[in-house]
């Protein structure tokens, strides 16, 4: 049966600005472009386009604090648990000048030497930011059974701040969690930090 080229795409998933891992750059100043001029041009190990398929990127570096809030992809893998879209073309933050200077993540991070799209989330219902506090286990993006709803803790922060942009807290689980998963790492014994948190839909666990 032959491939067809129509379209058919239909949308309907959560759409986020996310971070491409795509790993290295390879910087090679005075590349001359179509233009004729010349520019840095740059080369990215694992380059990701518009309409590709990706996962949550769980590196450990990923954090909220790292990432600004912005959750990370990168190419679908065996295993994926929460699958996506890029739906726009990618967008690069900053150029590194050496490639020196983008050759690890945590680098790449640090310096905003990445590139970011819109991902359009399938599977998910629902987007929230989180404090979420952390005494043991270790939360990695996308997996629910790690992170459950803090019921009391929730509706303290509402009582502070019933206006305020974070009423939500979780907690770390060593197993049982369901429902709702973090878009950022969080190490075990992290304390209290932020993250982005999504809802799968159905039964969402929450403690008292």
């Amino acid at each position: 049966m032959a491939v067809s080229l129509e379209a058919g795409y239909t949308g309907g998933g959560i759409k986020l600005t996310c971070i491409l891992d795509e790993g290295a750059p390879t910087v090679t100043k005075n590349t001359m472009g179509q233009d004729g001029y010349f520019d840095t041009g740059i080369v990215w190990a694992s380059q990701m386009a518009k309409n590709q398929f990706v996962c949550l990127d769980t590196d450990t570096a990923n954090t909220y604090a790292a990432t600004g809030g912005l959750p990370a992809v990168q190419p679908i893998a065996a295993g994926s648990l929460i699958v996506g879209q890029i739906i726009s073309e990618p967008r690069i933050i900053k150029v590194p000048l050496t490639t020196a200077a983008g050759d690890s993540y945590a680098k790449r991070l640090a310096g905003k030497y990445y590139r970011v799209a819109t991902v359009e989330f399938f599977g998910i219902s629902g987007v929230a930011k989180a404090v979420v506090v952390n005494t043991t286990t270790a939360i990695v993006p996308g997996v629910a059974a790690t992170l459950k709803i803090d019921a009391s803790a929730s509706n303290a922060l509402a009582a502070v701040d019933p206006q305020g942009p974070v009423c939500l807290s979780c907690v770390d689980a060593t197993s049982g969690g369901s429902g709702v998963f973090s878009f950022h790492y969080i190490a075990g014994a992290a304390g209290t930090v932020s993250a982005l948190v999504g809802f799968v839909g159905g039964v969402a666990v929450i403690q008292e």
